[in-house]
């Protein structure tokens, strides 16, 4: 759409040549899916090898150009692999085959990656300039190397400044590093957490999620195994909280399991068996009066960086602090199985407060323990966590919040927050320029308030937010996740935003959150 021209200022026509070979190209590798790997690529080869260099092409075009060339052979190169093993299948093993053009294609992807991010005018990248000093064209290897060590020391500048902000002194823990960025820690009350950091300087930043705020600062006794790289670990097969984990942690806390158990028995006395449906049916509905589910906390998810540092855990939680649970209306389940949907909870409920009360313990212990482990995603806040169901449990956490029950078992995710917010990732940029601003005058609120550390710098519209600290990350969202996520926690820990230097008044609604925060 936009005139080409030579370095001269002539009007280039093989422009449009290229370009029709590009499209070419595009559909050869992809609506060419059913033809043989060798057909594709002979097609592909015929297609490059037509174009003639053009000298006034400029840099960045060719770069492009060379991008989407490597992205064509990649999908051949795997294509060919797949096809060379299924050919031999009757005859040999063809996995060696297949492994080796999949390596060969992550090569050639690794490559264009490598080219996208070089030309890219996002600036996104740092490089270890150090590196490059006096080398004008340098080799794909170095480069990729400058990268990784460019990538380090950008994390650690970013996390030097995280660790001001946590104002109250945490647990006390004993972790251990490994170079491949495994991470495994134990905190003095027993807590176990297991996952990876790109460095060690990441670990405090992944076990802070599991402190008792957002505002405590753990004290870490580390120990490094193997020297440490120089790029950011990858952390990619790093063992996670298993089994036998969540036995022990089910285990550990006594008071937590009789303070349950304690809460079961007392149903059972105050529901007789015949009216168990009725009582379920309206503690289901008095739960979404007084406490409807807040919308699934996907925000972290939603940036363009790629994760550092993440850890897992398994402990006894406030039921209570679950405040989003996949199925949106508590009770309500959307399953294809019958089994599964509405009736599942009044049938679960009589068969738990049917169980003998000197029985209730080995009952949970199976359910919850035994049984894969409710999966619970943790958002720490100024005065205590948040958790959300991630992936698996939310029929067992209905159920233990229809049925008011204090605490339940689960195994805990806690991602960690990004280093860079950017507007187009909290909201639909196409709600237009006029809510881009807002949320870049949010934030800029919440720094000038306190409520948030950092500093906010513009990509044209764009607000884009180099984060330090967030003690309540939900706040950093739209208007609509923020104020549930502000009714919610007040609900849970009253009183704990205003303690934070958020009036009363701001905490109302949607309405009132919006006068506050941008009046």
């Amino acid at each position: 759409m936009n005139p080409c021209t030579t370095k001269d200022g002539r009007p280039r026509l093989t422009h449009l040549a290229r370009r029709l070979t590009s499209v070419l190209l595009q559909f050869a590798v992809r609506r060419g899916r059913g033809q043989p790997p060798a057909e594709r690529a002979q097609l592909v080869r015929s297609l490059t090898e037509v174009r003639e260099s053009d000298t006034s092409a400029r840099e960045g075009y060719l770069l492009h150009q060379a991008t989407d060339e490597l992205y064509l052979w990649d999908q051949v190169v795997a294509a060919a692999g797949r096809h060379a093993a299924a050919a031999v299948e009757g005859h040999l093993d063809g996995d060696e085959l297949r492994d080796a053009a999949q390596q060969a294609a992550q090569r050639i992807t690794q490559a264009r990656e490598l080219l996208r991010e070089w030309h890219s005018d996002r600036a996104e990248y740092p490089l270890d300039e150090e590196l490059l000093a006096h080398v004008l064209r340098p080799a794909p290897s170095l480069l990729a190397r400058a990268r990784r060590r460019g990538d380090l020391q950008r994390l650690e500048a970013d996390l030097a400044r995280r660790p001001v902000h946590l104002d109250r002194p945490g647990g006390t823990w004993a972790a251990t590093w490994h170079s491949d960025g495994t991470l495994a820690a134990h905190r003095d009350d027993g807590l176990c957490v297991r996952g990876w950091s790109a460095t060690p300087d990441a670990v405090e930043q992944a076990l802070q999620p599991f402190e008792a705020t957002s505002r405590h600062r753990p004290k870490i006794t580390l120990t490094v195994h193997g020297e440490r790289p120089e790029g950011p670990a990858g952390g990619s097969d790093a063992p996670g909280i298993d089994r036998a984990d969540v036995l022990r942690a089910f285990d550990a806390d006594r008071a937590a399991l009789d303070a349950t158990v304690a809460a079961i028995t007392q149903l059972q006395r105050a529901w007789p068996e015949h009216e168990i449906s009725d009582r379920v049916r309206a503690a289901t509905a008095q739960l979404q009066t007084s406490a409807p589910q807040s919308p699934h906390f996907n925000l972290y998810n939603r940036q363009r960086e790629h994760t550092w540092a993440a850890g897992e855990s398994a402990a006894w939680v406030r039921t209570d602090a679950i405040v989003h649970a996949i199925d949106k209306v508590w009770g309500d389940f959307d399953r294809s199985e019958a089994s599964r949907g509405p009736s599942w909870i009044p049938r679960a409920t009589r068969e738990l407060l049917t169980t003998k009360p000197e029985q209730l313990a080995a009952f949970l212990r199976h359910h919850l323990a035994e049984q894969p482990a409710i999966s619970l995603n943790v958002i720490n806040g100024p005065a205590g966590p948040l958790y959300s169901v991630s992936m698996g449990g939310a029929h067992r956490t209905h159920l233990f919040r229809i049925l008011g029950l204090p605490w339940m078992i689960a195994k805990l995710y806690a991602p960690i927050p990004p280093r860079r917010f950017d507007v187009a990732s909290v909201i639909d940029t196409a709600k237009g320029t006029t809510e881009v601003e807002r949320v870049g005058r949010g934030w800029q609120s919440l720094l000038q308030r306190g409520l948030l550390h950092g500093r906010i710098r513009h990509e044209g519209a764009f607000a884009v937010l180099d984060l330090d600290h967030a003690p309540a990350p939900w706040l950093l969202a739209d208007a609509t996740l923020a104020s549930a996520y502000n009714t919610a926690y007040q609900r849970v820990y009253p009183g704990a935003l205003t303690e934070l230097g958020i009036p009363a008044t701001a905490l109302t609604g949607r309405t009132a959150w919006e006068q506050w925060l941008y009046g």
